[in-house]
């Protein structure tokens, strides 16, 4: 089935000289009713689709039609340090015996991006169901997170097809969900919500080492992890998932400097922070906060929209400085290369919502992109 085209009026002021490659995984088994996510009558199938920002403005490369899931953190998509690759990760499908229930998925979608237009390359199985997907910094090697199956896949790529390299298996309750690569590619954070901490390992040979370097306890269900520069982090803490209760939620700081890394900051940032990234330049990080939008109107903290939240990082300290409105359901977020463009995605509006920093605040900078075929679900960018 073809997709429908998306919208690409987008007037943004020169914000870099640099093209950078972002990928975004479109889930078309998921809309929100009355409060709650559900499977819609006739999906249309689900696809990744893929932009360069450059000179200012947002240029779409094309769209393949690959599985994917919102189910997990918005982290199933990942782009290669070169840009000429892509995976796309699939927890979840619709049960052929009931289509209004999801089933299990396992698969693995590699994109080639080297040509004029995005082409699907693979498909493989990786016998686990994926939460998320990363490539290391040599773009080699790509490390799958499995929180249902509390492990890790290792995937070897060569020749733009990649091949099941290792499989592992952690202690019990662990609940890998996500993970970020240092800017040097010799460590990893892992966010490990089952266990409630968030790991540091050494990465070594395409391969985490264990034991952990160090375990951290930063909040409740670290969801999300973001490097900002050589020894700084922000991990989102999602707070307890599904349970609706209003609570406030947080974003914590890690210091990664010298031999014993620690929780050294935390801030409040509203209901699930879904996503949280860091701006290149490491002065500000931004979160995707759901903030109680994908609840019933008639919920007592219902809000009619997610916020993107901006911190500011100064002193080796986190200080939130502005909030923007976006869609309902926050999703994933990224920064640009310019460390001042801000990109954000809601699943309510099937949107990718587009924002610049401007005297420490957070303006919109153009028409969203709207999808046509499904919701915003996961957001990868080269290199990260």
């Amino acid at each position: 089935m073809p997709f429908k085209p998306l919208a690409l009026l987008l007037a943004l002021s020169p914000l870099c000289a640099a093209a950078q490659t972002f990928g975004v995984a479109v889930d078309s088994k998921v809309i929100l009713r009355n409060g709650a996510g559900a499977i819609p009558e006739r999906p249309a199938g689900d696809s990744a689709a893929f932009f360069k920002l450059e000179d200012g403005r947002l240029r779409k490369l094309g769209e393949v039609a690959v599985p994917t899931s919102y189910l997990g953190p918005p982290t199933s998509i990942a782009v290669s340090p070169r840009g000429d690759l892509a995976l796309v990760v699939s927890s979840s499908k619709v049960d052929p015996a009931d289509p209004t229930r999801y089933a299990a998925d396992d698969r693995l979608s590699v994109v080639d991006l080297s040509g004029k237009a995005p082409r699907l390359v693979q498909t493989l199985a990786l016998g686990v169901r994926p939460s998320s997907v990363k490539f290391d910094r040599s773009g080699d090697t790509a490390l799958v997170s499995s929180n249902p199956d509390n492990g890790f896949v290792y995937l070897s790529i060569r020749g733009r097809r990649a091949a099941i390299a290792e499989k592992s298996t952690l202690a019990p309750n662990m609940g890998p969900l996500s993970s970020a690569f240092a800017p040097d590619g010799k460590r990893v954070l892992v966010a490990q919500s089952d266990a409630q901490r968030v790991s540091l390992y050494d990465w070594r040979d395409g391969r985490i080492v264990q034991p952990a370097i160090r375990d951290m306890a930063a909040g409740v269900t670290p969801f999300t992890v973001a490097w900002c520069g050589a020894d700084l982090a922000v991990v989102g803490n999602f707070g307890i998932p599904d349970s609706g209760n209003g609570d406030i939620d947080t974003v914590s700081l890690i210091d990664l400097a010298g031999a014993r890394p620690r929780v050294i900051d935390t801030v409040a940032v509203g209901s699930a922070p879904e996503d949280v990234a860091c701006s290149p330049d490491g002065r500000y990080a931004a979160a995707a906060v759901q903030n109680m939008s994908n609840r019933p109107a008639d919920h007592p903290w219902h809000s009619p929209h997610s916020l993107v939240v901006l911190l500011k990082i100064e002193d080796r300290r986190l200080r939130r400085i502005d909030a923007a409105p976006i869609g309902a359901w926050a999703e994933g977020v990224a920064f640009g290369d310019d460390s001042r463009t801000v990109l954000a995605q809601s699943i309510d509006d099937r949107a990718l919502h587009l924002l610049r920093i401007e005297n420490e605040r957070l303006k919109p900078a153009g028409a969203p992109v709207v999808f046509g075929n499904g919701a915003p679900a996961a957001i990868g960018v080269a290199g990260r």
